[in-house]
């Protein structure tokens, strides 16, 4: 017989690695991080890290996958159908925004342009656990609708290239690269604007 307790313990644990994990990955980098250093970290042993992660890349993932946990919850609810697009999109494009902008998220997307050239499997994390949601969301969205008669969308992911273009040219890049951004308002209006002339009804 399982005993509640005891799963508990390990749930609380293997949060607590991927908690130390990203604080070192963020800190020091992929290639400079160690299971040792991990488990030190959060305070486990070894032995309990690969207990429940074979290895770094997996811890990696795990670690891709708590940043863009918020946006997986909004891909497997789906964006709301009922409203008019125009809304829908600029609501779901201010909180990718503010995702997109916490110092966690930058330093993630930092490392992996700096080391994915050494570490492809950082990039594979990257585009299943992160970058794969926010297409997913779109693609789903936008099918959805189209399939209700509201939109005429008839490749669904060129047209979240597009969406997703808009914004990260405008807002994104220039995030990451410390420069000052103050036009949300219009790089959203502007992806807006862009799905809806190209797809709308």
């Amino acid at each position: 017989m399982s005993n509640p307790g005891c799963g508990q313990r390990g749930e609380v644990k293997r949060q607590a690695v991927i908690d130390a994990a990203e604080r070192i990955f963020l800190d020091l980098g992929y290639a400079n991080a160690s299971m040792d250093g991990i488990a030190a970290e959060a305070g486990v042993s070894k032995r309990t890290v690969y207990n429940h992660f074979a290895g770094k890349a997996e811890l990696f993932q795990a670690v891709v996958g708590r940043l863009y946990a918020g946006l997986q919850e909004v891909q497997r609810r789906g964006l709301p159908l009922d409203r008019p697009p125009e809304e829908v999109l600029a609501e779901f494009a201010r909180e990718l925004l503010v995702h997109l902008r916490r110092p966690e998220m930058l330093g993630l997307f930092r490392l992996i342009v700096a080391e994915r050239p050494r570490f492809p499997e950082l990039g594979l994390a990257f585009t299943s656990g992160g970058k794969g949601a926010i297409f997913a969301v779109l693609e789903d969205y936008f099918a959805a609708q189209t399939k209700r008669g509201i939109l005429a969308v008839d490749d669904p992911w060129q047209a979240a290239a597009v969406f997703l273009g808009v914004l990260k040219e405008s807002v994104h890049w220039p995030a990451l690269l410390g420069l000052p951004v103050t036009a949300d308002d219009r790089a959203i209006a502007t992806a807006v604007r862009a799905i809806m002339r190209m797809y709308g009804g």
